[in-house]
């Protein structure tokens, strides 16, 4: 399976965001996207799952050779702004949320509470009204309403940035448990958390995306030569 991004085009007031950008994205493999506020990295993703229209180009799914639209099934995001029905507990939320997703008029008590284990959601906070929820929860949630779904292609838009440090390991662990099946696109600001997980690491600037060989070992030289290539974009 293949995401097909292929001479995508997107302007806002005639400023050129995404300047004919195209890549393949692969199942089995985790994308870091890496780039300066601003850059597109959120307009690409909104693109992706048809939050906004395009320009120009095309976007497209290939499963056996054969080349296909995406639906709202093939794709999930995790915004860095999450939007939760705040007059909900987490617990009302997630039970809906299966009840919806799965068909079950009524969701499997035991299926909930091994989701709010597998984010480690005490269960003080399971059931808190979600307007109580820091910010870093509301992102739990959001993120663990992703996994259920469990789209071929999924997009993180900044998905670890208010984790605790255990949270964030967690997190890592379970994507690079679960990208054998997925297409997984991860945009951040973090280059030791795109090293950790992503197979591939892309800088988009100037509205296309290039490749990014971090793989000397050398921490300190990989951010010299990021922070110079973000500079350089005009």
């Amino acid at each position: 399976m293949i995401l097909n991004v292929e001479n995508l085009h997107k302007a806002f007031n005639k400023k050129t965001v995404l300047n004919n950008l195209s890549y393949r994205f692969e199942k089995g493999k985790i994308y870091g996207i890496l780039g300066r506020n601003g850059a597109g990295k959120t307009t690409l993703f909104n693109c992706i799952i048809r939050e906004l229209s395009i320009d120009e180009g095309k976007i497209s799914l290939i499963e056996n050779k054969q080349e296909r639209e995406l639906t709202f099934e093939d794709t999930g995001m995790v915004s860095a702004s999450p939007v939760l029905p705040e007059f909900l507990t987490g617990y009302e939320f997630i039970t809906y949320f299966l009840q919806f997703n799965q068909g079950n008029q009524v969701a499997n008590e035991q299926k909930v509470i091994e989701y709010f284990n597998l984010f480690n959601i005490e269960e003080s906070d399971q059931h808190k009204l979600i307007k109580n929820y820091s910010y870093g929860m509301k992102n739990k949630l959001q993120l663990l309403c992703c996994f259920i779904r469990n789209p071929e292609i999924i997009l993180l838009d900044e998905p670890l940035s208010s984790f605790d440090i255990i949270v964030s390991h967690d997190i890592k662990e379970r994507l690079i448990q679960m990208k054998q099946d997925h297409i997984i696109l991860m945009s951040t600001h973090i280059l030791q958390l795109a090293t950790d997980v992503c197979d591939e690491i892309l800088l988009l600037k100037n509205g296309q995306l290039t490749g990014f060989d971090w793989r000397n070992d050398n921490q300190e030289e990989n951010e010299k030569y990021l922070i110079e290539a973000l500079k350089s974009e005009s």
